[in-house]
Order: structure tokens, then sequence, then C-alpha cells
């Protein structure tokens, strides 16, 4: 049996009017207004479109076609206005309109055929194209996580962007909806699919970024030390037992706060947090953008960076306690005199486990509490002997 025209763009309206109705009803509880506007606005955009090429009567000839084509730009025009959105964007309705402006007038100047038919498809397609690519633009350059869905709504989108740009430079020779050339049943039933398939997919996306990015935040949150903002123990332990490979080119300090009860003893609670929160401040503004800080107890602390040599390492380490000891006399009206003992330990050339680099960072921090405190102690492993040498760098370095 011959599949009717009428019947497939029918059923894809139906498709698109529901998904308006669902984006419609997931947002109206929380009387998020505008957002629930532009979420559902790509869909019953696309029912309309539907609608206009469905019922030949509301605008009959070649009225309604244009009316439809233009229809489907605004919808694809508001789809990247919702996931603008979702990824944290501010919309940009300018260049949507001045789309749906241009591909009017080209429209309204053509006939069935001819030089302007043939410009306003090609326009059409073109304009869906870059809608396509804008849209990877923002899924790449969000600042926020890449989560797998959205991770699979940039594969979809550049899929259907090289889909696009490739009926622009076959426009003359394919039947529309993909071209210029007389309609098909064959070319109207393959443009329905594809576009239903896109647009459930989208709407998919629309549904998972939200809740995968709202987990990942949950996450964070249950992973991270309230005061330095690092990491917390059970995020050191994950990091920590994520070992499967060995380590390569890392750097691990384990820092302690000298006397740090004596602290909230003497000056109170309220203090000793200040002095923790200093101790998440001097490691982000002072170490590598990579370095990652763990909060592994009251008052330890793991910081571990990309490292190439024993120099760098120590250099690193005796800026964090010097920065430390500056930043934390200005806690307080009479400032407070904190310092840091580091326990120093480079994962070799070979390569070792994370928790064996723990291990010799561990034995250095022991060893420079035992020798005074306020200095970094390097667990130095001695070439060709497994017996490793303790190394003190407490005085000024180099």
């Amino acid at each position: 049996m011959t599949p009717d025209p009428s019947t497939l763009l029918g059923y894809s309206t139906v498709i698109f009017l529901l998904l308006g109705v669902h984006f419609i009803l997931s947002e109206f509880s929380g009387r998020r207004w505008s957002r629930m506007a532009w979420y559902a606005a790509p869909f019953f955009l696309g029912a309309v479109s539907g609608l206009f090429s469905t019922v030949q009567s509301i605008l009959p000839g070649q009225w309604g076609l244009r009316m439809s084509s233009l229809f489907m730009i605004m919808a694809y025009g508001a789809a990247w206005q919702a996931m603008r959105i979702i990824l944290g964007y501010r919309t940009r309705v300018l260049p949507v309109l001045l789309a749906c402006i241009v591909f009017f007038i080209l429209s309204a100047l053509s006939g069935r055929t001819g030089l302007f038919h043939v410009l306003s498809t090609a326009f059409r397609l073109a304009a869906l194209a870059i809608l396509h690519l804008l849209g990877i633009w923002n899924l790449r350059n969000a600042d926020q996580i890449t989560t797998p869905a959205r991770r699979n709504l940039q594969r979809l989108l550049t899929l259907y962007a090289g889909f696009y740009l490739l009926l622009v430079a076959l426009v003359l020779w394919l039947p529309a909806p993909l071209g210029a050339a007389p309609a098909t049943i064959w070319a109207v039933a393959t443009y329905n699919f594809l576009t239903v398939v896109e647009v459930t997919l989208f709407a998919l996306g629309m549904i998972a970024i939200p809740w995968e990015q709202l987990a990942f935040r949950q996450k964070e949150l249950i992973l991270q030390d309230p005061l330095s903002g690092g990491g917390n123990r059970r995020a050191f332990q994950e990091w920590l037992e994520n070992d499967g490979q060995n380590c390569a080119h890392e750097a691990l300090l384990m820092v302690d706060i000298d006397h740090f009860k004596n602290i909230n003893d003497l000056h109170g609670h309220a203090i000793g947090d200040q002095i923790i929160i200093a101790m998440g401040h001097v490691c982000r503004d002072l170490l590598y953008p990579t370095t990652t800080l763990f909060r592994i107890g009251g008052d330890e602390f793991v910081v571990v960076f990309q490292c190439g040599s024993i120099d760098e390492m120590l250099a690193t380490a005796q800026r964090l306690r010097n920065t430390f000891s500056t930043e934390t006399r200005l806690i307080g009206e009479e400032g407070i005199t904190a310092t840091l003992s580091i326990g120093a330990a480079l994962c070799p050339g070979t390569g070792i486990s994370r928790t064996d680099l723990l291990a010799r960072a561990d034995n250095a921090l022991y060893a420079a509490k035992q020798t005074g405190r306020d200095r970094v102690v390097h667990f130095a492993q001695e070439e060709g002997n497994s017996l490793q040498s303790i190394s003190d760098f407490s005085k000024p370095h180099l």
C-alpha cells in the first residue's frame, strides 16, 4: 500500500503536539513560565508546520507549503533557544528572526520552479544546517560538565548538520522537501521520518541533560569538603581506588596544619574554620590549575599535581608552606601563627600505584613532624636500591 503523505505528516504533527504538552506539564508545577514556553515552543511550532502541510484547506496552494517551511525554521530556531537555556546561556532570538524574514521574502518571490524557488529551498536547508552547527558550538563550549546525554546530543546534531549541508549541495536534483525538484512520496516520507527521529531524540536529550547535570552537582556536593572547597575523604578514597594504572608524573603532598587542635582551643572553632578556608584559597590561587586538593581529616590534606622533577615539586611545596603562613597572619584581629608540615613524594619514571605513592608521602610527613614541624620533607628513592632516603628541605629553599 502506498503511504499517504498527509497521513504521515499527520502522525508527526500529533507526536510534536504530545511532546509540547509534556514539556508544559513538566515545567508547569515549578511556575517557570519562560523556560516552559521555550521548552514547548519547538514542538508546537513543528506541529503548526505539520498542520499547514497536512490540512491544506488552512492555506491552499504554495502559501501553505511556504508557511509550513517557515514554521519549521522557527521550530528549529526555538529548539536552539531551548538548548541554550538548558546549557545556561541567554536566548538569542534575533538571528532566528532574521533567517525567517529572509526566507519569507525569498519564498514569496518564488514559484513552483525557477531561480527564487531554488534559492528559497537552499536557504531553508542552509538555515537548518547553521542552526544545528550553532547548537554544536554551544554544546562544546558550555561551562557545565559534559554529560553522556550532552555528548549524544552533540553527535546527533553533527549528523543532521552534515545531512542538511549535503542537501544544500544536491538541492537542484533532490525532490521536495529534500531539494528543489518536484516532490515525490519517497522524499516526503524520508524527510518526515528523519525529522521525527531527530525531534524525538532531541526531546530525550532535553529531558536527560538537566537530570544528569543535577546528579553530577549532587555528587559534587557529596564529595566536596564545604570549608576548603576540595574533595573530602570519600572523594579521596575514590581517587585512591581508581588505581588501574600506575601514576605518571604525579607529585603528592601530605600536608598537616601544625598544632591545629591548640589553635581551635585558644582561638575558637570559627578561627579554625577560617584557617581551613585559607588552605583552600592558597591551593587554588597558588598552585597549578590541574592541582587536586583533598581534605582527609580535620587538619590533614592531600595535594596532587602533575610534576616533572623533584626540584619543581619541592619548590611548589615550599611556596605552599610560605604562602599559607603569610595568609593566616591576616586571620582574626591579632593574626594567627599557623604553619604546615609537608611530606612530599614524586612518582618515579617507572610508575608505582597511588597507594604506594601515598605511603611514601605519609612516611615523609611523619619525618617532618618528628624533626620539628614547619618544614617540607621529601621521600626520595635511591636509584637501584629498594631503600628510601629522607631529604629535609625545611630551610629556605635552594
